[in-house]
């Protein structure tokens, strides 16, 4: 019988412990090994000291989440004791983790040693993990049913046999260049829900108000995608916790909701370097969503998935563009079984007339996408020019033969491309997208896992063009943009340039051999985008250049037409 009951005994123990909430989970761990701490608040049951965790659990959580340490290094961090949503901005996990557990964790000289259990050891890296994903998890004291949670268990399964190493870390900016960010470690089980899409908000603050010319990316090879979005300020982020948010089109949050818009994507390793005179405009405090698309495949063990992203930013000029940034997908997709195609307009196309220059253009599929290309309407309605080819490679040098919906192209235009928007008459012009998936099920809706599919696109723009690029043949005269589109062609393109002033404008075509092909127009001309179409020129296949005489000053630009 003593046998028996001290079984019975253990195995009582095994399931209390094991049905604990997460804050219950964490609250043991402080309360069974850290009682000797003297890094926060609450108070001892006996009242004898008043910084230990043997507390009632109300206290000690009431101690710790968004209460400001004591510690002038960790204040001037912006951190909590905890702070929900943000582990690598909460002291309390800084001080139970150190530099031994992960450098990002590391404490300075000045937050003192790292806060060992009543025996003068280290927590274990599982008790650690557990605090460190129960904080990314919003750090509540209870959680409801439906509301994303840690999972002890995961953390055990990937600690208990940790096969797969985390994702090494990347070099951080130099002091006072930038700053390194972090989502994750998100764990993905070995089985069941191996594809998971996950937010999470981001609070940065800089020490100016500052310009971001450049963000540096880097995550798993079994990820996905990584989109990066900042929101309009404090009350749109508000909207919802600062925590993980599982997607899911019902149940769930999107990438859709809020006020917030697109900054930059990630389908692979990259750097997101603006062009010349170009930024993104941040706010001194920056509240940024980060959405992380990831799958475990043909896995052993739990993946711990990271993305880390470098921001380099400088003081805001008045003289830099602002870079902007629009997601543009079709929520209302259907498509039944076999060859289907479909074509979408950027909503914007129906909205007020502007001018926006395009410097960058990409696509997104899932695994039944086989082709995928973006035109643009032009006023008059047509679109004979396609601006981007499914088919080519990611770096957009290469032409595959097929729609790589895993690492689609992006498209970029050094000198940017002025495109026409907005509602004029009864055209709706700018971006197009034709789609073309195979489906292999009875039917496919839009939805956020792989067997889902997807017909969005995102672009890159300014809304004027900025000075280190206007000028295209001659750097020294400001003012005029100047370019062929599409280039090449088959002989129907366009000459776009944009004067800064009124002016006598000429042009022609000119052949290789430097002869005039044609004369195109003589006219005085107002300021602003222009266009000239060269359809109706019967120009054979080969290499031309399209001359302008502006006020006297001669571009030229060269441009293919193709059989």
């Amino acid at each position: 019988m003593k046998n028996f009951s001290s079984l019975f005994v253990a195995l009582v123990a095994f399931v209390a412990t094991n049905a604990q909430t997460p804050f219950q989970r964490v609250y043991t761990t402080l309360n069974t090994k850290c009682q000797n701490s003297t890094c926060h608040s609450a108070t001892a049951v006996d009242g004898s000291q008043s910084l230990l965790f043997d507390g009632s659990e109300a206290a000690v959580y009431n101690a710790l989440v968004n209460v400001t340490s004591g510690n002038a290094s960790s204040v001037a961090k912006h951190e909590k004791l905890v702070k929900p949503g943000h582990p690598y901005m909460s002291f309390l996990l800084r001080k139970m983790a150190g530099s031994g557990f992960d450098t990002d964790l590391a404490l300075d000289a000045s937050e003192g040693t790292l806060m060992n259990d009543i025996n003068g050891n280290q927590l274990s890296n599982k008790e650690i993990e557990f605090v460190r994903q129960w904080i990314m998890f919003s750090a509540k004291k209870t959680y409801t049913n439906n509301e994303p949670k840690p999972d002890y268990q995961l953390v055990s399964d990937y600690y208990d046999n940790p096969t797969y190493s985390f994702l090494p870390k990347p070099a951080k900016p130099a002091a006072g260049t930038g700053i390194q960010f972090r989502m994750g470690p998100v764990f993905l089980p070995s089985t069941g829900a191996i594809e998971q899409e996950w937010l999470l908000q981001q609070e940065v603050n800089f020490p100016v108000l500052p310009e971001v010319d450049r963000i540096e990316g880097f995550m798993n090879q079994q990820s996905h995608h990584f989109l990066l979005f900042q929101f309009m300020d404090s009350g749109a982020a508000a909207y919802r916790d600062f925590g993980m948010e599982k997607v899911a089109i019902v149940g769930g949050a999107t990438s859709f909701d809020g006020d917030k818009y697109l900054t930059s994507a990630w389908q692979d390793d990259a750097e997101f370097l603006l062009p010349t005179g170009t930024a993104l405009f941040w706010d001194k405090k920056t509240y940024l969503d980060m959405n992380y698309h990831i799958k475990n495949y043909n896995a052993t063990s739990p993946l711990p998935c990271d993305f880390y992203f470098n921001i380099y930013y400088q003081p805001r000029n008045p003289n830099t563009i602002e870079m902007k940034a629009n997601l543009v997908n079709n929520v209302g997709l259907f498509l039944p079984q076999g060859v289907q195609n479909r074509t979408y307009d950027d909503p914007d196309n129906n909205g007020s007339k502007e001018w926006r220059y395009m410097w960058a253009l990409t696509s997104h599929a899932h695994k039944y996408g086989t082709d995928f290309d973006l035109y643009v309407r032009d006023t008059t309605g047509d679109m004979s020019n396609k601006v981007y080819e499914g088919f080519w490679d990611y770096t957009n040098n290469v032409d595959k033969g097929f729609y790589d919906w895993e690492h689609p192209s992006t498209r970029y235009w050094d000198n940017f491309l002025p495109i026409k928007f907005g509602k004029h008459g009864s055209v709706n012009a700018g971006i197009v997208a034709k789609t073309q998936w195979d489906i292999q099920e009875p039917f496919v809706t839009f939805g956020f896992t792989t067997d889902d599919e997807m017909q969005l696109f995102y672009y890159f723009y300014t809304s004027q063009l900025p000075g280190a690029v206007s000028s295209i043949n001659n750097p020294e005269q400001a003012g005029i943009y100047f370019n062929v589109v599409p280039n090449p062609s088959n002989g129907n393109g366009k000459i776009l340039y944009q004067l800064d002033q009124d002016a006598a404008v000429s042009a022609s075509i000119i052949d290789i051999a430097g002869n005039e092909v044609t004369h195109l127009n003589t006219e005085n001309q107002v300021a602003g985008l222009q266009q000239i179409s060269l359809e109706g020129n019967n120009l054979a296949a080969g290499i031309y250049f399209a001359k302008l005489n502006i006020n006297g000053t001669v571009y030229t630009k060269k441009f293919v037409v193709t059989e």
